[in-house]
């Protein structure tokens, strides 16, 4: 598996993308405001999109980092 990592700043915020380029799969995550919108890719068909507030994504995020 070959995984490339992309970091943006953007006038709403952060915005982060990670290809597995084997796959020919993208996840794409971006702050806008107090959201944070997640979006998925295979083989370049747009497949998922998930909006949440910031607050959950940071526990969800920081609970994963603990185990």
């Amino acid at each position: 598996m070959i995984y490339e990592f992309k970091e943006k700043e953007k006038k709403n915020g952060p915005y982060f993308s990670v290809r597995d380029n084997g796959e020919n799969s993208l996840i794409e995550v971006e702050r806008k405001g107090n959201q944070v919108e997640i979006v998925t890719y295979v083989r370049n068909d747009k497949t998922t999109k998930f909006t949440m507030p910031l607050e959950m994504f940071e526990r969800m995020t920081k609970r994963i980092l603990q185990e």
